[in-house]
């Protein structure tokens, strides 16, 4: 299996086109998160260009927009081509009794709870509701759940149900160490890559919830290089030096967006390798010759697929 993590679009660093990382081999796509319209059709580029692929899997991280906003373009797009298509993502009804059971409140009932889910983790209704209607197989996205050399490590059942009930219970945009309750416990993937080395995909996931980081090569930084929680990172590991790392931060220069301009910086200067970073193009590992003729704000229609 190869990684092709996608880039911003023509230089524009104010849009949020967000997370879109693509894992492949000979017959199999992983699509993990899609941020943005233009990712979508940016991995329709990359289907026309490799038409020996024809199983797809995709999978939702968490609910926050700059992951899911183009993930119905792309079910349809992938609908209309024909492909064999699952999405994996939290099913959370299907742990209701257990997330009621984490309320303070005793009183509350299990109805009203999973309609509060419904309404909570809206976009993750609608793409699995889009899904459903396609004709396509939804999975609950659970530890030990496996597809095409990955599978699901990460969040427990614990730990979502706990950021389920938190979401709920206090009715706004509430924080577990440090990170919302949105992207706390976000679907961590563990893939392998050309057979041998093995890298852990996160999303936003707060660190306290990445567990026996040491197992892995290449490890993405959390919330696209955000510095607290990369160095949480770093202090978990035995050796962090004799780890790769990887940034997906397409996510604009807006005071509120980005986040990985001040990991850079400190990674320099504790003398770590520097991290492969989508804010400098697109990121292909393991590592080509290819890869390297990408520049920053390259369009990526504008790549030639075949070279990957």
């Amino acid at each position: 299996m190869k990684l092709r993590a996608l880039s911003s679009y023509n230089g524009d660093s104010d849009t949020r086109f967000g997370d879109c990382i693509l894992i492949y081999g000979d017959a199999n796509l992983v699509v993990y998160d899609c941020g943005h319209d233009d990712h979508a059709r940016e991995v329709g580029a990359f289907l026309q260009a490799h038409p020996e692929i024809n199983q797809i899997h995709v999978v939702i991280s968490h609910n926050d927009r700059d992951h899911t906003d183009g993930v119905q373009s792309l079910l349809e797009y992938l609908s209309e081509k024909g492909y064999s298509v699952t999405v994996y993502t939290a099913l959370y009804l299907k742990s209701a009794r257990k997330i009621l059971k984490q309320f303070e409140n005793k009183n509350r009932k299990l109805e009203p709870t999973k309609q509060h889910i419904l309404e909570t983790f809206d976009h993750i209704k609608e793409i699995v509701e889009k899904a459903t209607d396609l004709g396509f197989k939804t999975e609950n996205a659970v530890i030990d759940t496996e597809f095409c050399g990955c599978s699901i490590v990460g969040p427990t059942e614990d730990e979502f149900s706990e950021v389920v009930a938190k979401a709920i219970e206090d009715g706004e945009v509430s924080h577990i160490e440090g990170e919302t309750v949105m992207n706390a416990a976000s679907i961590q993937v563990k893939c392998t890559l050309n057979g041998s080395q093995t890298i852990l995909l996160c999303g936003d996931a707060t660190p306290s919830y990445l567990h026996d980081l040491d197992q892995y090569d290449i490890i993405q930084l959390p919330h696209h290089g955000k510095l607290d929680s990369a160095k949480e990172i770093f202090d978990k590991l035995k050796d962090p030096y004799s780890k790769q790392f990887f940034v997906s931060d397409n996510t604009g220069s807006a005071a509120t967006s980005g986040g990985s301009d001040d990991l850079v910086t400190y990674m320099k200067q504790e003398k770590f390798s520097p991290a492969h970073n989508t804010q400098n193009g697109v990121v292909n590992l393991p590592k080509t010759l290819a890869s390297f003729n990408v520049s920053k704000g390259v369009r990526l229609g504008a790549v030639d697929f075949r070279l990957w």
